[in-house]
């Protein structure tokens, strides 16, 4: 969970509550479906898919001596190792696509010249460019074509917080936030992005295909002392969007947890009420039901279809810790794909960590 200061106490807002359907299909039952297993430890930070067949996801490995990346592709029964794109002597964070032969991973490298590197899959092999030299933060990563590739950063250049490919180069690109968390694009002329201000304020912004615009949102009541955030954003359609995040505060050594959730109608945000979780949302994905699946803090996985809200832990392996991270749906059916690590009780310290493979269905 990420705090960015305190918002000052705001009048209390009417909440929208979604109705709830006579009859609503149940979401889909999540299972841990295979472990990486590899000599060393390994995680798996983010996957993405571009077709029925056709997924990728990416992370690292390290053991006592080195750290490499990893790549793995799912051809809709299951993972398999992948070549790892040249360059990169660490994990690599994110992946994204806008079809098989447009494949982006970006990881940093760090033992020669620091610097985040972006990796694009042309369908044969990878190609390399460097997004910006020195110590960078990559939060998130959205891929409409070849030429036009979006991230949010936080970087050398602070006081602009995007960057974008245009086929040719990397350029900075400057925005009414002082940090964007999460982007998504419906189209080249409509997006979305979800950040911060420089005095720790919720931003949400708008791009309408040649500038990004500061969107107006609704009051978001804050406890004095507490603080407002939002994590993730995520376009359904062009008047289907939806934001989620957390207000947070302290009881003694103890931090508090309130979802928010807003959705765009396409004309105005409102707020929309959960049921009384008592933990952050982050990592939205759609769930191929016109409903869509968030992380709920670690342990929950929540569900919200046609104004139902169904909270479910997330699967376990047994005898081990674990982590869910991202998660990604299969185009044209309602099959989601994850990913994560888990650590068995019993593993020795120098080979402890597996990045693991999550299903629903």
């Amino acid at each position: 969970m990420r705090l960015r200061g305190t918002v000052a106490v705001t009048a209390a807002a009417s909440i929208a509550m979604a109705g709830t359907a006579a009859a609503t299909a149940a979401p889909q039952k999540w299972s841990v479906t295979a472990q990486t297993g590899l000599p060393g430890n390994e995680n798996l930070s983010d996957v993405a898919v571009t077709g029925a067949r056709s997924g990728w996801a990416v992370g690292g490995s390290w053991d006592a001596a080195t750290d490499k990346p990893l790549v793995y592709r799912w051809d809709g029964t299951g993972w398999h190792l992948a070549p790892v794109p040249a360059q990169v002597d660490v994990g690599l964070s994110r992946v994204a696509g806008s079809s098989e032969a447009n494949i982006w991973a970006f990881g940093l490298q760090i033992r020669s010249d620091r610097a985040l590197k972006a990796f694009r899959w042309n369908g044969a092999s990878w190609q390399a460019s460097v997004v910006e030299n020195g110590d960078v933060t990559l939060w998130d990563a959205d891929v409409l074509s070849p030429s036009n590739v979006w991230l949010a950063v936080n970087g050398e250049a602070a006081a602009q917080p995007l960057r974008h490919w245009d086929g040719r180069q990397w350029r900075s690109v400057a925005a009414p936030a002082d940090r964007v968390y999460s982007m998504h694009f419906t189209s080249a002329k409509s997006g979305w992005a979800v950040g911060t201000t420089v005095d720790g304020l919720p931003r949400m912004l708008r791009w309408n295909g040649s500038a990004w615009k500061a969107a107006a949102l609704p009051q978001i009541p804050v406890p004095a002392g507490a603080s407002a955030t939002l994590n993730d954003v995520m376009a359904l359609s062009v008047n289907n969007v939806w934001a989620v995040g957390t207000v947070s505060w302290l009881e003694g050594d103890d931090e508090q947890f309130r979802p928010v959730v807003l959705h765009w109608n396409g004309s105005a945000w409102r707020r929309v009420a959960t049921p009384d979780y008592r933990f952050d949302l982050s990592n939205l994905a759609p769930d191929g039901s016109g409903g869509f699946w968030v992380k709920g803090g670690v342990e929950t996985l929540v569900n919200y279809r046609a104004g139902t809200w169904t909270a479910v832990p997330r699967p376990t392996v047994p005898e081990t810790d674990g982590v869910f991270g991202r998660m990604a749906n299969v185009p044209g059916t309602s099959t989601m794909l994850g990913v994560g690590s888990v650590s068995p009780w019993s593993a020795p310290e120098d080979d402890r960590d597996d990045g693991i493979f999550f299903t629903a269905r």
